[in-house]
């Protein structure tokens, strides 16, 4: 799984709706050159996963964003001794944002967890604010583990076991300690300054899930390097995304990302019913339409993500098509956003009869919801890939009021 082994200079879209008022992801032939969720999502290939998570960290929300990894995880039949490994390590990363970050002050300062697996990698990168002043001591403490090899890890943490202190919000660094003996791998981190009295800290840990063994050092501008996770939450930020999912789509998964949406936020309860029936009706989508083989990819691979701006949530999801459905697609979609709220009722009504699927305008009844439901017009994109497959985004924009 790497990036920009596929060259976007002959990419081009031949087909954008796209009105004045909407500005949300990819909008000219130049973005999709430079836009990390289609390259999160092309580099994703089969049994792999890339799974970010950006917002508040509440117990219950946590539980549910390391049930999806660990389904993730058993789908992927490694041994119970590796397994614990892993969910250790992200038990205690998320862990780390509760007991040791901030509070944030923007959005753009909320702390972050992803999940990426690699053929038998597993990647896990957090950020989260952090005080000034706790800068230095917490860079001197990661050098010091990072400097230290096995034996003197297990040494070093049975000494602050013994020793250290522990601090109101929890270990004297056991956390990370363990993070270091468990990977077999140094924790890599960065610091960004934010203002004069608080800084954004990264921390990026890696493990193998056949053996022990130390991490290969990445291309520099693979996905599962930590440069490239700094420069992906810089790109979140400022597309205001709080969730994206990129991985081979069944029901499974489509439940776990469910219960994460439930769990999130303060949105009113029916106000969180309108987002999960749309995402079930756009999951759906990739599941039953994205199907393709190409590469190491077999089955409904794509990507599901989440932007909110202004009490407004746009939910797009981006997947493989054939080129034969492209026009297709097209005619369904513009069909329907062209009719007005009244003959779209009664289209829905008589498309439950019409079984004729290919055709320009029938069925489609998926479709014919996401419009009903969002109230608002179906934005789409196609991007050519080759002779055989296209790119199809598709974005809703569900209003909070």
């Amino acid at each position: 799984m790497q990036f920009f082994l596929i060259k976007f200079v002959e990419y081009k879209i031949v087909c954008i709706f796209n009105p004045k008022n909407f500005s949300i992801g990819m909008e000219s032939t130049n973005d999709i050159r430079n836009d990390y969720l289609v390259d999160l999502m092309m580099s994703t290939k089969k049994d792999d996963l890339n799974y970010i998570y950006k917002g508040e960290f509440t117990q219950n929300l946590s539980q549910h964003i390391l049930s999806l990894a660990e389904k993730n995880i058993d789908r992927n039949r490694i041994s119970h001794k590796i397994k614990k490994r892993v969910f250790h390590i992200m038990v205690e990363s998320i862990q780390n944002i509760s007991r040791h970050g901030d509070s944030p002050v923007q959005p753009e300062e909320d702390a972050m967890f992803s999940i990426q697996k690699q053929k038998e990698w597993y990647y896990i990168t957090t950020g989260n604010v952090i005080e000034q002043e706790k800068v230095e001591p917490l860079r001197a403490k990661l050098d010091k583990i990072n400097n230290l090899d096995s034996a003197e890890l297990d040494l070093f943490y049975r000494e602050v076991l013994s020793n250290g202190k522990l601090s109101t919000k929890g270990g004297a660094g056991l956390g990370l300690i363990e993070m270091a003996r468990k990977s077999g791998n140094k924790l890599s981190y960065d610091l960004r300054q934010i203002n004069g009295t608080t800084s954004y800290f990264y921390m990026h840990s890696n493990i193998n899930t056949i053996s022990l063994g130390e991490a290969p050092e990445p291309p520099e501008n693979s996905v599962i390097s930590l440069k490239y996770m700094t420069k992906l939450h810089q790109y979140i930020n400022e597309h205001d995304i709080v969730l994206i999912y990129s991985a081979v789509f069944d029901q499974e998964n489509l439940l776990s990302l469910i219960s994460i949406m439930k769990n999130r936020g303060n949105d009113t309860l029916n106000f969180k019913k309108k987002i999960i029936s749309l995402m079930v009706e756009m999951l759906q989508n990739i599941i039953h339409h994205g199907g393709v083989e190409m590469d190491e990819i077999k089955g409904s691979q794509g990507i599901f993500y989440i932007s909110i701006k202004k009490e407004k949530y746009y939910l797009t999801t981006i997947n493989y098509i054939k080129n034969s459905s492209v026009d297709i697609l097209k005619n369904k979609i513009d069909h329907i956003n062209d009719l007005t709220d009244e003959t779209r009722e009664n289209f829905y009504n008589e498309r439950l009869f019409d079984f004729e699927i290919n055709s320009p305008t029938g069925a489609g009844l998926g479709l014919i919801e996401m419009r009903i439901k969002s109230r608002n017009p179906i934005y789409y994109q196609f991007y050519p890939l080759n002779n055989e497959y296209s790119l199809f985004k598709l974005t809703l924009c569900l209003e909070n009021k």
